[in-house]
């Protein structure tokens, strides 16, 4: 009892490390509150851009390329290292959620994309990139951006025809390598791609299940991005202090924007969203179209 009596008491010191732990929380919460008022605009950018990937196939970065490119006119190199960058949080949450939830996905095609689209992100970022106009990397997302809205009219005609979807897929692998490596590609021009790419295939080519062909591309985009910025900010430097900045403003946006939009996505029609993405692929394909215009009369 008398030792008991001896030893001091626990209670200060546990106080104390809380009331720590509050501060550095507080701290913490303050800073990041500071950084999205000072960046807003990329903040509320990733507001709608983790909305639309937490319930569609298209990433994060399918919206902040052509917000911060054509509305905030900030550099597309720039647009598209952030857009790798912040995929490579988003898009591995989302993975882990994926397996960890165990939800089916194509995994011998995985298998077979993984190595194809991580060379031609790292390919592209090295070498096609820093040769590319800047106006040939608008147009090519425009493109994958059409490449999608073609897939989610084909998928919605086939589902008002009652087509079943094959739940088992078994490719040419030379093909689907192929498409892989070009989705790489274009991601390591403009910060997404790959995920486009290969769901595009899966559901036009082979009529793909559209939840098992959202699952896959997630996980090949995942990989894509960490292996892109990877390369982005130990070989390159690329990451600025002003992309830092860019990526604390919405790193804690992302967090919430995304589980969002897959909750509110799962309760409307198929029909209303559907609608909403072909209105911001049509607004992002008119404007890269006028800025081809405008260039063609000043030449």
């Amino acid at each position: 009892m008398i030792d008991k009596l001896r030893q001091p008491a626990t209670w200060p010191f546990y106080f104390t490390l809380f009331i720590y732990a509050a501060l550095i929380w507080i701290q913490g919460f303050s800073s990041a509150l500071l950084q999205i008022l000072q960046e807003v605009e990329v903040a509320a950018t990733m507001a709608l851009g983790s909305f639309v990937a937490g319930g569609t196939a298209l990433g994060g970065g399918a919206v902040a390329f052509p917000v911060m490119t054509k509305v905030l006119h900030i550099d597309p190199s720039t647009a598209k290292v952030f857009s790798l960058a912040i995929q490579s949080f988003g898009m591995t949450a989302a993975t882990i959620t994926i397996l960890c939830r165990r939800i089916p996905i194509y995994t011998n095609l995985v298998i077979l994309a993984l190595p194809m689209s991580a060379l031609g992100v790292v390919l592209s970022l090295l070498y096609i990139a820093p040769l590319s106009p800047r106006l040939l990397v608008k147009s090519i997302f425009s493109f994958l951006l059409l490449c999608f809205a073609v897939t989610m009219l084909l998928r919605w005609w086939r589902k008002a025809h009652h087509q079943e979807s094959a739940q088992h897929i078994n490719p040419s692998k030379i093909r689907f390598m192929l498409v892989a490596f070009v989705g790489g590609v274009a991601s390591g021009l403009v910060g997404s791609g790959s995920d486009i790419a290969l769901f595009a295939l899966l559901v036009i080519a082979y009529n793909a299940d559209i939840k098992k062909a959202t699952a896959t591309s997630v996980v090949v985009m995942a990989f894509t991005s960490l292996v892109g910025s990877a390369v982005n900010a130990w070989h390159l430097q690329a990451i600025t202090p002003q992309i830092e900045s860019y990526l604390l403003a919405a790193i804690p946006i992302v967090v919430v924007g995304a589980p969002l939009g897959a909750y509110v996505c799962s309760k409307v029609k198929v029909g209303q969203l559907v609608s909403f993405l072909l209105l911001l692929i049509v607004l992002e394909v008119s404007f890269t179209s006028y800025e081809l215009w405008h260039q063609n009369l000043n030449v």
